[in-house]
């Protein structure tokens, strides 16, 4: 396979990092080549946090330029659409439905506004954008913090990069106990939604 490009944009403390991990600890175990990079900004809290993954049979460097990026995996609209210019021509971006909000923009009509701007400009963008309600999703695997995992099950159910096998492992030994447990289903409800989505 060619090299795979994948670009993960969030925000510090919605688990982006842990993503790229996961899905790196995957690729390993399925042989491929792996290369995992990240730009941190207050990445404790709220600030941008870009992690580049790139997966194939020989990977040397781990990041790539605009334009090279086969998938946007987001976990934040606005940094989604930050990081746009990474996408490739046929390239497809998975983002979850959530906004963190500037203060100016945290209450009533506001909110909706800045949001619909956001959905808007994305959709002019971008010509494969997968919207995921991941926040709901997460809360219904039983920790609203498992949207980045909601996000990889919808990515892989995509991609058909690995098997639930590797991935399950993968996020075990990431997160061991109750919260791989609640990983590995958040993992699911994300597969098991785009699965249906595209099979109608």
């Amino acid at each position: 396979m060619k090299v795979m490009n994948i670009l993960i944009a969030s925000v510090g403390g919605q688990g982006g990092l842990t993503l790229s991990r996961v899905i790196a600890i995957a690729a390993v175990m399925e042989g491929y080549s792996v290369r995992t990079g990240e730009t941190l900004g207050m990445a404790q809290r709220f600030g941008s946090v870009v992690s580049y993954v790139r997966v194939g049979k020989e990977v040397n460097s781990p990041t790539f330029g605009y334009g090279e990026a086969d998938y946007i995996l987001g976990l934040e609209l606005t940094e989604v659409l930050r990081n746009i210019p990474y996408l490739s021509s046929d390239g497809k971006v998975v983002t979850a439905n959530t906004v963190k909000l500037p203060v100016s923009s945290s209450l009533g009509i506001a909110k909706r506004m800045y949001e619909d701007e956001i959905l808007k400009e994305l959709t002019n963008q971008v010509k494969n954008l997968i919207i995921v309600p991941a926040r709901e999703l997460a809360i219904k695997a039983g920790n609203v913090r498992a949207m980045n995992m909601v996000i990889l099950g919808v990515f892989n159910a995509l991609a058909k990069m690995f098997g639930d096998e590797s991935i399950i492992k993968a996020i075990l030994t990431l997160l061991p106990g109750k919260k791989g447990e609640t990983s590995i289903n958040a993992y699911r409800l994300g597969y098991d939604y785009i699965t249906k989505k595209t099979s109608r």
